[in-house]
């Protein structure tokens, strides 16, 4: 991820700028589902036999014979009756890929099939006689298979019903009750999940676009969904990332969390505050969008972050970096305005109000006396409304932010004297947008 850099205040706020730089992604995984079938009723129809002067025989598909010998010592034979079995069709689940293969046998091969009743979305191949395709509709459906052999022999079967289930889902008001993400030890996503057809559920963490940052030393299980490992980031702060689960070819998400609560020994102290709460900075902040608007993340003091050094000085510069995964908020073009498309809003400090500070393009007050100890803010994004992946499942916006505090300005002017002069102050804070 490249930093996009933003300007160090003393007595006043030098502004930067904000565009794709500050963006960032991650790997994919990918995962499976299998599907089986049992066998279940079959039909027959009559096939008229023929009649030879010698001994022969007749073996239909399945291998069968059928002979007969009359009085005079010729031989009847001929085909096996015609059959069709339907089997024992799976349940299927509303936009899942669904596949079942009745069989046929007897009668004069090839044969020609036909179904009534399929569930919607569902076709039979004319030539094999595999029902597949994604169930549109759920319920019970009672289907009807006809076959007919190269002499027009047929055979038909009344299936058992078809079950087709409600699509696979994550329950989000049951989650976002619970937590603001599944952290490990608890609850997996699989707790949330209902729908579908029953069969195996993979999990895998996809990486990319708006789905977060993993952090490393964790993985997330393929069969349990759970998180594995042990969090191995140097960084203060939470991480979040999307896990995708996907059953018979339908994917469904949940936000993921974690947090490493240890600073380095010289760090500033950080004092998160947002959702009502304070000092949560360790705690993911949750914002619900509306599908069909523009997205938008403005605090108005919610999030709110200060960062105090002790004693700064009479003047306390300070500078700051942050960077910002890649999300639906960065894939409209950066906004001219004054709210650009990302960045984080510092107080600063007003040499004509020097026990106070005033607003610069925010709508905070900091709480800063003499001498300075430091400085707050809060961070805002803004967006255009999400593509239409991203209208109906959460994604998350990844921030890191260094800071930089010093009684001397060229301590905090600049990328390398910011990283090198903050005492590895930093903060990972996730933000989780889900849909309303």
């Amino acid at each position: 991820m490249n930093r996009g850099m933003w300007g160090w205040l003393g007595a006043a706020l030098v502004a930067g700028s904000c565009g794709g730089d500050d963006d960032a992604g991650g790997g994919s995984y990918s995962g499976s589902a299998t599907q089986t079938t049992q066998q279940g009723t079959d039909a027959t129809t009559d096939v008229t036999p023929t009649t030879s002067a010698t001994d022969a025989t007749a073996t239909a598909t399945d291998g069968s014979t059928s002979t007969a010998t009359a009085t005079d010592g010729t031989t009847t034979t001929g085909p096996s009756p015609l059959t069709v079995d339907c089997g024992a069709p799976p349940s299927g689940a509303q936009g899942a890929t669904y596949k079942h293969q009745p069989t046929a046998a007897g009668g004069v091969p090839g044969y020609t099939w036909s179904a009534t009743g399929l569930p919607p979305g569902l076709m039979i191949h004319p030539n094999t006689g595999q029902i597949s395709g994604s169930p549109t509709d759920p319920g019970d459906y009672v289907v009807e298979i006809t076959i007919e052999d190269v002499e027009k022999n047929m055979a038909m079967a009344t299936c058992p019903s078809i079950q087709i289930n409600d699509q696979l889902a994550v329950d989000y008001d049951a989650l976002f009750g619970d937590a603001p993400c599944i952290a490990a030890g608890g609850k997996t996503m699989l707790d949330y999940v209902s729908g579908g057809d029953g069969s195996k559920i993979t999990c895998a963490v996809p990486g990319g676009l708006g789905n977060g940052v993993l952090p490393s030393g964790l993985t997330v299980g393929a069969d349990d969904c759970a998180i594995a490992g042990a969090i191995a980031e140097t960084r203060y702060g939470g991480w979040a990332w999307i896990v995708a689960a996907e059953q018979a070819g339908v994917r469904v998400y949940a936000p993921y969390c974690a947090t490493q609560t240890m600073q380095a020994p010289k760090a500033y102290e950080i004092v998160g505050s947002h959702s009502g709460k304070n000092d949560n900075e360790l705690e993911p902040l949750v914002v619900k969008f509306d599908p069909g608007a523009p997205l938008l993340l403005d605090g108005d003091a919610d999030p709110l972050f200060e960062v105090t050094k002790g004693v700064c000085g009479d003047s306390c510069f300070f500078g700051f970096l942050y960077q910002v995964s890649q999300s639906p908020l960065g894939t409209g073009a950066c906004k001219s305005d004054k709210d650009g498309c990302a960045g984080l809003c510092p107080l600063v400090a007003d040499p004509n109000q020097p026990d106070g500070d005033t607003q610069i393009q925010c709508s905070l007050l900091p709480k800063m006396g003499t001498p300075k100890i430091g400085f707050a803010h809060e961070m805002w994004q803004k967006g255009d409304a999400p593509p239409a992946e991203f209208q109906a499942r959460p994604f998350v916006v990844q921030w890191s932010i260094d800071y930089c505090l010093s009684s001397t300005q060229a301590d905090c002017k600049g990328k390398d004297a910011i990283l090198a002069n903050g005492s590895s102050s930093n903060l990972e804070f996730p933000v989780i947008f889900r849909p309303q």
